[in-house]
């Protein structure tokens, strides 16, 4: 089946305030994201809330009945680090792990289950959408940093097992059973020092060629690459002057990753030759940069923000030293940045301006092709594997958007 492509749109509205008497806050929706009536239109992406869902029962919406938002999940604490497992052997809409960012020590993974449903709206249309179910969860101490599933998740352990990563205190690795809901932690993987001082991680990512190696950042200015048939730290770099506050492996390779960090530089890696690194963007006197993105499709595309900015910086590692587009619609501070799984020009972000955008970056002048507002800040966001939905975190929900294609 051909993938669907990004067509330009002649004109766009962005949603820049939420609906109408829904105040930005944590707590539930008492009716849909974004009215169906407000859902942009016309040519290329098309978006939905997947509102007015009940959660049981029939899913005609009535008059007495009190809308509730479909394709949603809402935690008991706020949620942070996000990630929809995208493995070519998965079956249905895969899964999404989720993790909280509470400052006691009461912290959780959750895993989540869509299923999909047809939604009933108050006009009679049926519209695809989700439920979302959790199915298991696991305690943690601190807060995770980032979540990534093993991207051979329904392959790697030989049947149903699938494993997921998660950074924080230390990279632990975790094996969840579909068929029991359960959810265990079966390494925990960090560098023996000679003092008892362990600096916490910022970020990870899992290779999406060799699964057995999954790449870390710290604030110790460090990257370590880690080999899991061993547990034990393949390669340990000092990758910037100051904290590392992300990694990334370019995609199709096992030796090349990108990382940023407070330096304010971006720096591309090859492990077949650590003498030397190339510092593909570092402007004069740079704040640092929180976030890097790897393209899926081109392992020359790579996209990062700032702190406290509303703008995204694309970057191509064969011109190295100035954005090749910038990417500046938002109209708060830039949380996340994520290029999509099966199209090479388009690319998510989402802001505490609470609006989540798909850009078509395929010319030098990008535009947006999807704009979605949420009640709250958007703290971050994943693509499903075949890119027709996108997982918004914002506060203690996660709101997952269908985009369609005409």
């Amino acid at each position: 089946m051909a993938q669907p492509s990004l067509t330009k749109r002649s004109s766009f509205s962005i949603l820049t305030q939420p609906p109408v008497g829904m105040p930005r806050s944590s707590g539930p929706a008492s009716a849909s994201a974004i009215p169906s009536s407000a859902s942009v239109s016309g040519s290329g992406l098309l978006a939905s809330a997947m509102s007015n869902s009940s959660s049981g029962g029939s899913r005609q919406t009535t008059a007495s009945a009190t809308p509730r938002r479909g394709a949603y999940f809402e935690s008991h604490w706020p949620l942070y680090a996000v990630d929809w497992s995208t493995s070519a052997f998965q079956r249905g809409p895969g899964r999404i792990a989720v993790a909280t960012c509470t400052e006691d020590s009461n912290n959780r993974i959750q895993i989540l289950q869509p299923t999909p449903v047809a939604e009933t709206q108050a006009n009679g249309q049926q519209i695809p959408s989700l439920e979302l179910n959790k199915t298991a969860e696991s305690a943690v101490v601190y807060p995770c940093t980032r979540v990534r599933w093993d991207p051979f998740a329904g392959r790697a352990m030989g049947g149903n097992i699938e494993r997921l990563a998660t950074a924080g205190d230390f990279l632990r690795i975790w094996e969840y059973n579909p068929e029991t809901m359960t959810l265990r932690q079966s390494s925990l993987l960090a560098n023996k020092t000679k003092s008892d001082y362990t600096a916490p991680l910022t970020s990870l990512d899992w290779n999406a060629t060799d699964n057995s190696l999954v790449i870390t950042s710290s604030i110790d200015t460090t990257c370590t690459i880690w080999d899991l048939n061993t547990s034990t730290a393949k390669t340990q770099l000092i990758a910037h002057d100051k904290e590392v506050f992300d990694a990334r492996f370019t995609t199709g390779s096992a030796d090349v990753f990108a990382s940023v960090g407070a330096d304010g530089s971006v720096r591309v890696f090859d492990l077949r030759s650590l003498e030397h690194s190339t510092i593909i963007y570092e402007p004069v006197n740079p704040p640092p940069l929180l976030r890097i993105s790897t393209n899926s499709r081109d392992p020359n595309m790579l996209a990062t923000f700032s702190i406290d900015s509303n703008v995204v910086h694309v970057l191509d590692i064969r011109s190295p030293g100035t954005p090749v587009i910038e990417l500046d619609a938002h109209m708060g501070n830039i949380n996340a940045v994520e290029w999509a799984p099966k199209q090479r020009n388009a690319i998510a972000t989402c802001s505490d301006d609470c609006q989540v955008l798909v850009w078509d970056v395929s010319s030098n002048r990008p535009d947006i092709a999807f704009a979605y507002t949420e009640n709250a800040e958007v703290n971050n966001l994943t693509w499903s594997a075949n890119g027709e939905w996108i997982g918004a975190i914002a506060g203690r929900g996660l709101q997952a958007v269908r985009m369609g294609y005409k």
